[in-house]
């Protein structure tokens, strides 16, 4: 009733307010969190029932009885975890969680097919990603031997299986569930007896919160994530009122209208992400989750539940930075679960695993279909046209320039296919530009030669981008 009668005087969906409600909730939790429950002074088991007591309370009021779903699909998660070997855990975890997830997909199509409201298919996304790094975490520590793992595994295995209650909280608790983003567990164990956020005078080790050493201070990060998701907000609420994805597909625009008309309708979507990716970042941060280390500066970096860089994104001169820095979370658990771990095909293979996790809307697939190919040209196009940019600043400047322009046309008309979700609406948007920048992706891709890279490949170790 309180939620119904918010929606009405905001002009939101009931549900939509609902959800926002209890994230705005979150603020005063978190602050009596990281401060009154500090944990110097309080017990571990306190800080877990506080965590898990109001993440459950927030998932009963936003989801109902759906929850009793989500209980069933990880306490067989948990099950799994005490009692199958460890060499095989993380397969039949995966098995397991990704099809309940697919069965949650298509249930969800059933009901409310191309619909936008929020149901628990949303934080069961989220607690896929949680509880597949567990159990390839689990596997890493106890299935498989130290030399055979890389330095990300080594700093993220565990050698004991987590009790229910760290199991529980780190799936439920109120700061990450509703919103996410997804993180390891051992750094929500470090987070909850507070050694995340105390270094010894070895900046590669931790200590214990009741260690006196000097705490960094989250207020700056807390505050500005807080204001770039209101602003993103404000701008979402601006941009649906005047651009929907129905517009792009009416036969009455001319292609520069159609143009103009999805570039805002895809941002319209960006900023909602924007939107919520924030809030939940500087939720966590205020909580004291997040902190990563110093920088070259000796400030605090509070970007372990940092999901988007915007300005890298929007600015991006290639798809590699858009991926690089949009979702970063969920490309570090794909990292982590798949393509550091197949013995071959691991692009084709994490790609393979993104789109399943999204969902079966045949849109998803023809949209990552084609950012396949539109990533690999443009990385042909930057190693043969790039070089001739190099000789001057006014070259190099007018590349970035066109680069950037390119990618962000590019990336809006593929992407109408995700927004518009079926093939049909796809493939029609599409055809109002006769398929060319299509044909053009695919001439570039196969019938252009390769070119040789001067850059030389990256290395596989975790790389979370630099802030804008």
């Amino acid at each position: 009733m309180m939620f119904q009668a918010a929606a009405e005087v905001i002009g939101f969906p009931v549900d939509q307010t609902r959800y926002i409600t209890l994230l705005l909730l979150s603020y005063p939790l978190a602050y009596v969190f990281r401060y009154a429950l500090h944990p110097s002074h309080t017990s571990l088991i306190t800080r877990h029932i506080f965590s898990l007591s109001f993440g459950l309370l927030f998932g009963f009021l936003c989801f109902g009885s759906q929850m009793i779903v989500l209980f069933a699909i990880i306490g067989v998660c948990y099950a799994m975890l005490q009692y199958l070997p460890a060499t095989v855990v993380q397969r039949y975890t995966m098995v397991w969680a990704m099809g309940s997830m697919s069965a949650a997909h298509i249930y969800r199509m059933m009901t409310d097919y191309g619909g936008w409201s929020l149901d628990f298919t949303g934080p069961l996304m989220i607690i896929v990603q949680k509880v597949t790094l567990v159990a390839f975490a689990l596997h890493d520590g106890k299935g498989r031997s130290d030399s055979s793992l890389n330095q990300d595994q080594r700093e993220q295995k565990i050698d004991v299986c987590p009790s229910p209650l760290e199991y529980f909280t780190y799936i439920f608790n109120f700061h990450s569930f509703l919103a996410g983003p997804s993180f390891s567990i051992k750094d929500f164990l470090a987070f909850m007896d507070g050694s995340n956020l105390k270094f010894l005078n070895n900046p590669n080790q931790f200590a214990k919160a009741k260690e006196h050493v000097r705490e960094p201070s989250a207020v700056f990060a807390v505050v500005s994530k807080l204001v770039y998701s209101l602003v993103s907000m404000v701008g979402f609420t601006i941009l649906a009122s005047r651009y929907t994805e129905e517009m792009a597909i009416d036969p009455q625009y001319s292609i520069f209208v159609r143009t103009y008309i999805i570039t805002f309708a895809v941002l319209k979507h960006r900023l909602k992400y924007y939107f919520v990716w924030y809030m939940a970042d500087s939720i966590n941060n205020l909580c004291g989750l997040g902190f990563s280390g110093y920088d070259e500066k000796g400030q605090p970096k509070w970007d372990i539940t940092t999901n988007a860089f915007p300005t890298n994104v929007e600015l991006a001169s290639n798809p590699r930075d858009i991926f690089a820095n949009w979702n970063i979370c969920s490309a570090i658990w794909l990292r982590r679960v798949c393509y550091e771990r197949v013995p071959f095909s691991p692009t084709i293979a994490t790609f393979a695993l993104s789109a399943w996790w999204h969902g079966f809307y045949p849109g998803y697939y023809l949209c990552g279909l084609f950012f396949g190919f539109t990533s690999e040209a443009a990385r042909k196009m930057r190693r043969l046209v790039r070089p001739h940019f190099q000789s001057s600043l006014l070259l190099k400047w007018s590349y970035d320039v066109i680069t950037m322009l390119l990618t962000r046309l590019y990336m809006d008309y593929t992407i109408a296919s995700f927004i518009l979700m079926y093939i049909g609406s796809g493939m029609l948007f599409w055809s109002y530009f006769y398929f060319i920048p299509n044909i053009i992706i695919f001439v570039i891709v196969f019938l252009f030669p390769s070119g040789k890279s001067k850059e030389g490949r990256e290395s596989k170790e975790t790389r979370r981008p630099k802030a804008d």
